[in-house]
């Protein structure tokens, strides 16, 4: 019987009790218990935060009996059992710092309420520092705090300044307690999307060890390429069969969607949310850009990020990531912290340590593509199939006047501002318009002597596609390098026999130069 996939499930208990798949973090939880005792972790919406905190949660609890079976089962002194005080700001009300204030209140004295001590002090810092130390003597034990979602009355009102200054003071407090009753606490984990150095609990909780960016806590929260392969073999090969595909392809469909997530630039994560949904439904959708971003960024990236980066690394000083703040965080830093980029590559120049972003998989990068089209240019989807259609056809008739028009259109709607200015951008507009069209298309193709800039399999085609910008060439003398460069790498080696075209694709400015194999004309201006 293939076990029950936990969508959307936080609550560990409940995974372990009713026979779910439960990928066993345990190992890493136990490494930070022992090895520390402030921590901060941030990852995007959606990527298992929620669960990682529960479970913590029940190894301080001495729930022994759900942990049978993983690493930490007869690792830990299940017989001390610590009282934990678990703080989700997603249920702390946060529109303004009245309703901040008096929420936290409700929720100090509903703690105070479920262990049965009385509190005597009436303000959120006295009120939860007398708490604490109430838990203590009561128990005898030190007490453990975790927080999810630490930053939401923060983000949520990041354009609202007024409201977003005062919800600082009131978070302030609350996190100030944490320091100066340091003696009574055993253990505090943080989570959230974002981290703002000088505010709120970064300003008042110095001492905490962010493990964001640390190696060895890189697949604490999502999936490695093993742990899918070791406990969703069934999902995978039912996804396979009603796909029509072998295991091996549904696979590595799955890691194209999904895969891609990196906080240390070589071990890669499935996103949990988005492949939990392919193996439950069998169907591949972009269900983390739809139902993960936060409330600030719904329009953000699409309005700001434009579509050179998609296919582009951006480079990000190790400095700009510990010293980000509300006022002052750039949008490489945002849109990784939330999800849209992840790390590709780590390199330490004199002392200096920088991070090159990428979007991550498919599922981001095609989603990004799709808003970033849909609201700057306006073109419908069932344009760009058409578009596709028109494409196709004029490349397998040898019709570069038509590929003239056609690019034309598809390419005149999007603004100025937004086009990049070299061959990438053009690269990856074309390639995402035919890949969102269910072309069998692959870009960067790397051949034992060079790499394709794009080919396309169509029937009994294969169409090798080259790009290049020109800023001071002639149209002309770029198509004569694009062609040597076909011929000197023997791009077309591998597909001897098959039908095959060579397109050359040259952009300068607004003037775009088109060649086909056998198609000696070249058409050097069109004006979109």
């Amino acid at each position: 019987m293939i076990r029950k996939l936990p969508v959307g499930m936080q609550t560990f208990s409940e995974i372990r009790e009713e026979g779910y798949v439960y990928i066993d973090k345990t190992r890493q939880i136990h490494d930070l218990i022992n090895e520390g005792k402030i921590y901060f972790l941030s990852r995007p919406r959606r990527f298992g935060k929620s669960l990682l905190l529960n479970t913590i949660e029940e190894v301080f609890k001495g729930k022994k009996e759900l942990f049978k079976g993983l690493f930490i089962y007869d690792k830990w002194k299940w017989e001390e059992k610590y009282p934990v005080i678990h703080v989700d700001f997603s249920e702390i009300s946060h529109e303004t710092p009245e309703t901040l204030k008096e929420s936290l209140i409700e929720f100090i004295q509903g703690k105070s309420e479920e262990f049965d001590v009385a509190l005597n002090k009436h303000f959120i810092s006295p009120m939860f520092a007398e708490l604490i130390k109430k838990l203590n003597e009561k128990t005898g034990q030190k007490v453990v705090i975790l927080i999810d979602e630490y930053d939401l009355p923060i983000i949520d009102n990041l354009f609202n300044n007024e409201v977003l200054k005062d919800n600082e003071k009131v978070l302030r407090s609350f996190y100030r307690v944490l320091k100066s009753n340091d003696e009574y606490v055993r253990f505090v984990f943080i989570t959230g999307i974002s981290k703002f150095a000088h505010v709120s609990v970064f300003s008042t909780l110095n001492n905490t060890d962010d493990i964001t960016l640390i190696s060895e806590y890189n697949s604490i929260c999502g999936y490695t390429q093993e742990e899918l392969e070791d406990n969703f073999k069934d999902h995978i090969k039912k996804l396979s069969i009603k796909l029509k595909l072998t295991p091996e392809e549904a696979m590595e469909r799955i890691k194209h969607y999904y895969n891609g997530y990196t906080w240390n630039g070589e071990e890669k994560v499935y996103n949990p949310y988005s492949t939990l949904l392919c193996l439950k439904h069998a169907k591949f959708s972009k269900n983390w850009f739809n139902t993960g971003t936060p409330n600030l960024l719904a329009d953000y990236p699409m309005r700001e990020f434009d579509l050179k980066s998609v296919s582009e690394p951006l480079r990000v000083s190790e400095g700009k990531f510990e010293n980000s703040t509300v006022e002052n965080i750039s949008d490489e830093v945002l849109l990784f912290q939330t999800g849209y980029l992840t790390v590709k590559r780590i390199e330490e120049i004199e002392d200096m340590v920088f991070y090159d972003l990428k979007v991550p998989n498919f599922e981001v990068e095609s989603a990004l593509f799709e808003n970033l089209v849909d609201l700057h240019s306006k073109i419908p989807i069932d344009e760009i199939i058409e578009y596709r259609k028109k494409f196709m056809g004029y490349v397998l008739s040898g019709d570069c006047d038509g590929i003239r028009e056609t690019l034309s259109d598809y390419l005149s709607p999007i603004p100025n501002t937004l086009r990049g200015r070299d061959e990438r951008y053009y690269h990856a507009l074309i390639f995402r318009s035919l890949l969102n069209t269910g072309l069998k298309v692959q870009s960067e193709v790397h051949t034992y002597n060079g790499n394709i800039d794009m080919i396309i399999k169509e029937k009994d085609h294969v169409i090798i596609i080259e790009f290049k910008q020109s800023n001071d060439e002639s149209i002309e003398s770029m198509i004569k390098k694009a062609s040597a460069q076909i011929k000197e790498k023997e791009y077309t080696r591998p597909y001897k026999n098959k039908n095959l075209i060579e397109l050359i694709l040259v952009f300068k400015g607004k003037e775009i130069g088109c060649k086909i194999r056998g198609c000696k004309k070249v058409w050097s201006f069109f004006d979109f």
